[in-house]
């Protein structure tokens, strides 16, 4: 039993309250989403165990023709032994039922229900059972069955963190790269030149450090300026000015993080020298990144 694939993250699908009806959703060690076919089997109106029940169901003839591949396996494997259980919360084992399945499940009785398959059925129940299943995909059709699993069971937290990190392990360095000059000379030139500004070579406007965290690093998927601003925070001198030891860009990666920042300065570059004004250039910046820069 120790060798049961575990369950990290549980919690309960409210469909109904006023009737009761729920799932209890799953997410595994190995990022399975899952769903309790007993939960499953109440939802639809059957009677029995939770996987006696569905597989039962699932194996008659005139239903067949509408499961899926994979829930055709699924019924094969379930009926042979085959399909490895997963450890509960509880310590409980129990037989998987995958989160996208349900979806294929849904599919099925509402494709035989518009094909008339039930009104040739001797017994009843089978359209209450489509309209079920149509009510309940219903409630998930706008989010999508794993991110609704995701919600209910608190993993959704767990896998934005997850992405998070891995996003900055592309973009953000832990040790910085020694200088190289990013930024062109042109990006400086023709920013004064649309602010109005006399340019002086490095005698930079105090303003020029904001415009480039607007125009360029902010245009970085969200959090890698954050992450910068960590791994290179402003230091105070002796002279009680405040600086940063390192500029941002030498903590990017250079596959992927120092890779975007130069093809986005390309872009900035020239939509500034087509730009006559300041308010020209912000305007069309906004259209292109769908935001307002800073004035």
């Amino acid at each position: 039993m120790s060798d049961y694939t575990k369950i990290t993250h549980a919690g309960e699908w409210i469909i109904d309250e006023k009737s009761g009806l729920s799932i209890d959703c799953y997410v595994t060690e190995d990022q399975r989403r899952l769903l309790s076919l007993r939960g499953t089997a109440r939802t639809m109106g059957l009677k029995g165990a939770g996987s006696t029940a569905l597989v039962r169901n699932l194996g008659t003839k005139w239903i067949e023709p509408y499961l899926t591949e994979p829930l055709l396996q699924w019924l094969e494997d379930v009926k042979s032994g085959k399909i490895e259980k997963v450890s509960g919360v509880r310590g409980r084992e129990f037989i998987p039922f995958d989160g996208e399945l349900f979806v294929d499940l849904c599919k099925a009785y509402i494709n035989a229900q518009k094909d008339g398959v039930f009104e040739k059925l001797q017994n009843g129940g089978q359209d209450e059972i489509a309209d079920r299943l149509l009510s309940v995909m219903s409630a998930f059709a706008k989010v999508g069955i794993v991110a609704l699993i995701d919600e209910v069971t608190g993993y959704q937290d767990e896998r934005e963190k997850d992405d998070l990190q891995k996003l900055l392990a592309a973009y953000v360095r832990e040790e910085f790269l020694p200088w190289t000059r990013r930024f062109p000379e042109s990006f400086y030139i023709e920013m004064f030149r649309l602010k109005g500004w006399e340019y002086r070579g490095n005698a930079k406007s105090p303003l020029v450090g904001k415009l480039t965290n607007k125009l360029v690093y902010e245009m970085l998927p969200e959090s890698i300026l954050e992450e910068l601003q960590k791994r290179n925070p402003p230091v105070e001198s002796g002279r009680s000015k405040i600086y940063r030891k390192h500029k941002h860009h030498q903590f990017l990666t250079e596959s992927t993080g120092i890779a975007h920042l130069d093809k986005h300065l390309v872009s900035v570059i020239t939509l500034m020298q087509v730009c006559e004004t300041w308010d020209q250039f912000e305007i069309l910046f906004g259209k292109l990144n769908n935001l307002s820069t800073a004035n």
